[in-house]
């Protein structure tokens, strides 16, 4: 491709100067005048451009507008002057005969490579166009190929940005399956929680129940013993007295097992606060859990009263004996 370009620059656009046939004529005049011959060589180093191809055509058609030079015969004898005039004559027409046969071949050359010359100036002038388009094809490729580059390099880029996302969407799955697996495992703990504290509600109503068997089975009892209330009125408000610090002692215990229930219900209360800020699934077991840490208090505290009622009348009707 550069060897097509200099070739360009050197002949072709010399070429598409447009050398007329004045100039060449005017040029090759100038030459006669100054004694020299003009040649297709001289003629382009006077003009300083030209296709050597144009140059040999108008040069050749301003040889052809030029008359032969005379010239002044010598003063001989005429003798001499006849003979050689004769022998002169005869090897002139010789010459000119072979002169003008190489003369017509050397023109018909000139001809035939003028013509070539000029086809080549088309050739070379079609190729030169080629050229020029296949430069601004391969531009318009590499334009297109930067730009392919471009776009595979930021397809590339956001392809790592996916993938970055998609290693952190993975991550942050895994955090939540992970949360989900602790908010389940709280949720069991506290559905446990629940199921033993109901357990031992269940426990406390069963005391009370047996409680108050006993409490029927010592009013029984009561009826029975009133009668040796008289010979036992001593033991008996020694044994009261007894009676009555078992049963502070008791109500201390109860007292302290309702505060253990009430710190384990408190701590319930906070696990499902926590466990509603973890997830949002939680809130339902969290209030469901509230309302019957709620209730279950509420029947621990009925229960303690209850029992509270019955020591004091235990304490009031207590047995004389078994």
């Amino acid at each position: 491709m550069k060897y097509a370009i200099r070739y360009r620059q050197e002949g072709y656009d010399m070429a598409r100067t447009g050398i007329t046939y004045e100039q060449v004529a005017t040029v090759a005049d100038a030459l006669v005048g100054q004694g020299e011959k003009p040649s297709i060589q001289r003629i382009r180093e006077q003009l300083g451009t030209g296709s050597p191809n144009t140059i040999h055509r108008h040069l050749k058609a301003w040889r052809a507008t030029q008359a032969p030079a005379e010239r002044r015969a010598a003063r001989l004898p005429d003798e001499l002057t006849a003979a050689l005039a004769e022998e002169l004559e005869r090897q002139a027409a010789a010459a000119r005969a072979e002169a003008e046969e190489n003369a017509l071949e050397a023109q018909h050359t000139a001809d035939e490579l003028a013509a070539t010359g000029e086809q080549l100036e088309e050739q070379v002038e079609e190729l030169s166009g080629r050229v020029e388009a296949l430069e601004s094809e391969r531009d318009r490729v590499t334009g297109e190929r930067d730009e392919a580059r471009s776009a595979l390099a930021e397809f590339r880029e956001r392809v790592r940005e996916l993938e970055a996302q998609r290693d952190d969407a993975r991550q942050q799955l895994a955090e939540a399956r992970n949360r989900v697996t602790t908010l389940e495992e709280q949720r069991d703990e506290e559905r446990e929680a629940r199921i033993a504290a109901q357990r031992e509600a269940k426990q406390v109503d069963q005391a009370r129940i047996e409680a108050e068997r006993a409490l029927a089975v010592a009013e029984t009892r009561t009826e029975a013993a009133q009668q040796q209330a008289e010979e036992r009125a001593n033991a008996l408000q020694e044994e009261r007295q007894a009676r009555q610090q078992d049963a502070q002692g008791h109500r201390q215990a109860l007292v302290e097992q309702r505060d253990e229930y009430r710190e384990r219900l408190a701590a319930l209360e906070k696990q499902l606060q926590d466990a509603q800020q973890r997830a949002q699934e939680a809130e339902k077991g969290r209030t469901k859990a509230e309302v019957q840490g709620e209730a279950l208090a509420a029947r621990m505290e009925a229960l303690e009263s209850r029992q509270r009622h019955d020591r004091e009348e235990d304490q009031g009707q207590l047995p004389l004996g078994e």
